[in-house]
């Protein structure tokens, strides 16, 4: 696991995630929540994968 990544990205999308859970109406409140966490980790693996083709090209 890429703790660093992991810990780097977790903050805003756990802040963005919080006010989106005070500012929408509960009706949207829970596909905004589940979006957040999917981009989350959408991000988090083109991230990885970005840097295993910027690693390989350079070898």
């Amino acid at each position: 696991m890429h703790k660093k990544k992991y810990f780097t990205l977790l903050p805003p999308f756990l802040i963005l995630g919080i006010i989106l859970a005070f500012t929408l109406p509960s009706t949207t409140r829970s596909f905004a929540l589940f979006a957040t966490v999917m981009v989350f980790w959408i991000t988090y693996y083109v991230w990885i994968y970005i840097e295993k083709l910027i690693r390989k090209n350079k070898e």
